[in-house]
């Protein structure tokens, strides 16, 4: 009995029996998988030797060409199931765990980025909307203005509906307060200075929005819906891991960043509320590797420029 136990833990120097049981259940998991899917064959070779090993690893039996065949075996399957993993299949596949269903963690990190998808699909239409509201008043405003004298007689009652409107349009992003001005001045309501900083400090508003706020947002949106439909198909493959996760949040970040840098390269005039700004800050987060090769391409041409210069101007030299 000695003989046999020490025969046994010496078989064992190369790897623990924990690991090596961990091994051949991973095994079974992923022959499972084989069997389950209709575009792949077990190997009968690899079959017997996963289960020879299962039934043999706790008896004397157990030696090193046991072991070596079954980690040849847990190799050759998992070349032949790449790229899904055991650790895929357990982070898409519900496991049970003492009599009770526990939801994989693909399941848990959809229900996140659906939850936040929404959330910032509902703000960004409210701020789209608030944006729209805003650039409505301003532009019924400067075209009245135009057409009429609006401080040396009454205004129109179109006129003085958008004003007011404004009036608390402003006061939603100055949180219920007024445009601090000096009080002599505007002791009227009506005043003209009253009047100009209300649509001066409105117009400011709506540039930051436009140029900023929105494409940022725009980005935000894109990057989640790319997230949301590579995990779609990441779970219906099953190839999953808890490591995507870290490149998912990266990519959030990068496209808030991908919609501010189209917000400050496309910058249309403040009486265009040109579509097109804001659908290419949805593909720059979307699509990040498109903008940034386009910058990249961008810097080398710039790198690429003052070393042609001295050659263009060596050849167009006359020889003496």
């Amino acid at each position: 009995m000695a003989s046999d136990s020490l025969v046994k833990s010496r078989t064992h120097e190369s790897i623990p029996e924990s690991d090596l049981q961990q091994l051949i259940r991973e095994g079974i998991q992923l022959l499972q998988y084989v069997a389950r899917h209709g575009d792949l064959t077990i190997d009968p070779e690899i079959a017997q030797g996963i289960y020879r090993a299962k039934y043999r690893i706790d008896t004397r039996h157990w030696s090193v060409e046991d072991e070596t065949l079954l980690l040849q075996c847990y190799d050759r399957l998992a070349k032949q199931v790449y790229p899904v993993t055991v650790e895929s299949i357990k982070a898409v596949v519900p496991d049970t765990k003492d009599g009770k269903l526990e939801l994989p963690g693909a399941s848990r990190v959809i229900t996140w980025y659906r939850r936040y998808t929404v959330l910032t699909l509902i703000f960004l239409l409210i701020v789209q909307m608030y944006y729209l509201f805003g650039y409505a008043l301003t532009q019924n405003l400067l075209t009245s203005a135009g057409s009429t004298d609006a401080f040396n007689s009454p205004m129109p009652p179109d006129m003085e509906a958008n004003y007011q409107l404004l009036r608390n349009w402003n006061h939603i992003w100055l949180g219920g307060r007024n445009i601090p001005l000096d009080a002599e001045r505007t002791a009227n309501e009506d005043s003209p200075v009253e009047y100009s900083a209300n649509l001066i400090a409105a117009q400011s508003v709506l540039q930051m929005l436009q140029n900023y706020i929105l494409p940022l947002m725009y980005g935000l949106l894109g990057a989640f819906i790319f997230v949301l439909r590579s995990l779609l198909q990441q779970v219906r493959t099953l190839t999953y891991t808890a490591s995507r996760e870290v490149g998912y949040r990266l990519r959030l970040t990068l496209g808030c960043l991908a919609g501010m840098i189209t917000g400050w390269l496309l910058k249309p005039e403040m009486g265009d509320m040109a579509l097109s700004p804001m659908a290419l800050a949805f593909i720059a987060g979307y699509s990040i590797e498109v903008l940034f090769t386009l910058l990249d391409r961008l810097i080398d041409g710039i790198r690429r420029q003052p070393d042609s210069a001295p050659e263009a101007s060596s050849t167009g030299r006359a020889p003496d």
